[in-house]
Parts: C-alpha cells; sequence; structure tokens
C-alpha cells in the first residue's frame, strides 16, 4: 500500500486539461467536498478499492444516485480546514466511518455541476484493512455502499463516454459513465473518478 500511497500523490500532482472533466458551471454555486477513499483487503494489498454509495429517493439532490461521501461545506467547517473537515466529517455521518481512520494525502481539483455545487475532492487513505472497519450507513441519506476494487474500475467496458442534455434545454453536455455491475456511475461522480483513473494511469506516474 505504500507504493500505491507514493504513486498517488504522485499522480494528483499532475497537470492535467481540467475542461476534460469541468462539469457545467452555475451561479451562486454551494461549497461542498467528497471524500474519495482508497482502502485494502488483507488479502489484496496491492489492489486498492475505492468507497461508492448510493444515495436514498429522499435525499433532497442526486436522488438514488452513486457518489462519494460527502455533502456541503457547513460554517463550523470553515473553522477548522473547510472542505478536508467536511469530507471527514460527512464520512462519520453518511457511513460510519471515524475520521481518525483516514490519512488525508491530497485533493484533486474542484469540480463545478449543473446543480449548483462546487465540490472539493478530498483523497484519502483508510489506515486499516477494509475488513477490520465497519460501516453504520445514515438511513436518510445513504442506501448502499460498497468498495470498487481499482482492478476492476480499470476493465475494458466499464467505462464509456455519453451525452447527457440538460433539462429544460437544447444543451448537451458529455458525461463519463462507469458500469459496474449493475451500478451506474455517472455525473460529478464520474468526472472526478475518470479525472483520478487517468492520473493514475499516465505514464508519467
Amino acid at each position: 500500500m505504500r507504493l500505491f500511497e507514493e504513486r498517488l500523490i504522485k499522480a494528483l500532482s499532475l497537470e492535467l486539461d481540467f475542461d476534460r472533466y469541468r462539469n457545467i458551471t452555475s451561479a451562486n454555486s454551494l461549497a461542498a467536498a467528497v471524500m474519495i477513499l482508497f482502502g485494502y483487503r488483507s488479502g489484496s494489498p496491492d489492489d486498492p478499492c475505492l468507497l461508492l454509495t448510493r444515495r436514498t429517493e429522499t435525499v433532497d439532490t442526486h436522488k438514488g444516485q452513486y457518489a462519494f461521501p460527502g455533502g456541503r461545506v457547513d460554517p463550523e467547517d470553515l473553522l477548522e480546514h473547510g472542505p478536508l473537515t467536511a469530507a471527514l466529517r460527512e464520512t462519520e455521518e453518511e457511513v460510519g466511518i471515524d475520521r481518525r481512520l483516514i490519512r488525508v494525502v491530497g485533493q484533486l481539483p474542484e469540480l463545478s455541476t449543473v446543480t449548483g455545487f462546487v465540490i472539493t475532492p478530498v483523497i484519502g487513505l483508510l489506515e486499516k484493512p477494509i475488513e477490520e472497519v465497519s460501516m453504520s450507513l445514515s438511513a436518510d441519506e445513504i442506501a448502499e455502499a460498497f468498495w470498487a476494487p481499482l482492478s476492476v474500475l480499470r476493465t475494458e467496458g466499464i467505462y464509456r463516454r455519453e451525452n447527457m442534455q440538460v433539462p429544460g434545454s437544447d444543451l448537451v453536455y458529455p458525461i463519463d459513465v462507469f458500469m459496474i455491475d449493475h451500478h451506474r456511475i455517472w455525473g460529478a461522480t464520474g468526472s472526478m473518478l475518470k479525472n483520478l483513473m487517468d492520473r493514475l494511469g499516465s505514464e508519467s506516474c
């Protein structure tokens, strides 16, 4: 895992064409943060996994969509480390993982979304093997959570590029989609995941 951590930190420092991953910007955007959390299984330390969740149908925004743990940056978060604090707090609240078990190693560039958020993707590593860390999902916010191995995310056919029309307009824009079994990961989460995967797959890192 130490070798992967070094590679990950190097990947986060790369300069990429970020417009490739940016969603449509809205006026009066709200600050938000997500935790892109890597973990590993005891028997597979060389195949890190990413934590993904599916939101319930009762949340205010992005109903039923797949996402990284996260949410709005609260005023109290700004008294500490802003988006970093928000990402750790939301991870605790949504899936029950103690923030003390997460080591933050960096972040991706901010992402603006058509739904009115500017998201800071924080990158963290789980300090214990996945099977040693229990999760307690927020019944109001999270319908399910699962760990996706990087080896699966790299499999041919998992990723594809689609076009989506903005509701109520003629505007069409491309989106990044990852299909893992029946899990369709797209939107801002798909964009952040594609950004991260491209960085990890770069010959420079």
